[in-house]
């Protein structure tokens, strides 16, 4: 095998990573969204929420196992994007000096270039996200309907003390406009990366990307707007 037969397919494997992992972070990210529902449920409020977090937590190590599994799939994702993306930038022989966006038929957009740029905002984010909540503050509730009586871990309150912080908010508005932008690209280029494409399921879904990216977004920030809205 030669070299440039070899770092084709080193390419290729590179783009089917970055794939796979990105398709399974939105798949968890849908299922993330639809737990975070039962925020608006529950009597009292954060009843389901913390029902709902206890649950998960009670599946013990094979919880952390998936947490950290969770964890591996981002940064082999990230880390792989950004490797991918410095073996490009440095077999350019030169640079242009203006950078033309999408037109015609080209799939070149903002969101496409800055792919990079919004994958590590989006890491930073996780990690301030897991020290907020995962590694925050412990309060404890009692439900006497729920676990015996025995206390459990009152998560709500922690989410309601954090986006009462107007500089929270902000924080994560800046942070779901990534997120937006990075889904909307990332989603169909995915099925492009692993050879699933044709005039038709390319078109659908590319268009379908970025709504599918804005509403995932919308859905997770309408969390701490409304939070802090009624605080």
């Amino acid at each position: 095998m030669g070299q440039f037969d070899f770092l084709k397919i080193s390419s290729i494997l590179k783009k089917i990573i970055i794939a796979v992992t990105g398709l399974s972070l939105f798949l968890f990210l849908i299922i993330h969204l639809l737990g975070n529902i039962t925020l608006f449920t529950g009597n009292p409020p954060g009843k389901d929420f913390n029902q709902y977090a206890h649950f998960l937590e009670s599946f013990g190590i094979l919880f952390t196992l998936a947490e950290l599994g969770l964890l591996a799939f981002f940064l082999v994702h990230l880390s792989t994007a950004l490797y991918s993306n410095f073996i490009n930038t440095s077999a350019r022989e030169s640079r242009y000096a203006v950078t033309s966006f999408a037109g015609g038929k080209s799939k070149k957009t903002y969101a496409s270039q800055s792919m990079v740029i919004t994958g590590v905002v989006l890491m930073a984010f996780l990690i301030w996200h897991v020290l907020q909540f995962r590694l925050g503050t412990y309060f404890d509730t009692i439900y006497l309907d729920y676990n015996n009586g025995e206390p459990i871990r009152d998560l709500y309150k922690n989410v309601t003390i954090e986006f009462t912080n107007l500089w929270v908010v902000l924080g994560y508005s800046v942070a779901m406009a990534m997120l937006s932008l990075h889904l909307g690209h990332g989603f169909w280029s995915s099925f492009q990366s692993l050879g699933i494409h044709g005039k038709s399921f390319t078109r659908i879904t590319y268009s379908i990307s970025y709504l599918l990216g804005t509403i995932i977004s919308i859905g997770f920030l309408i969390i701490p707007i409304y939070i802090y809205s009624i605080n």
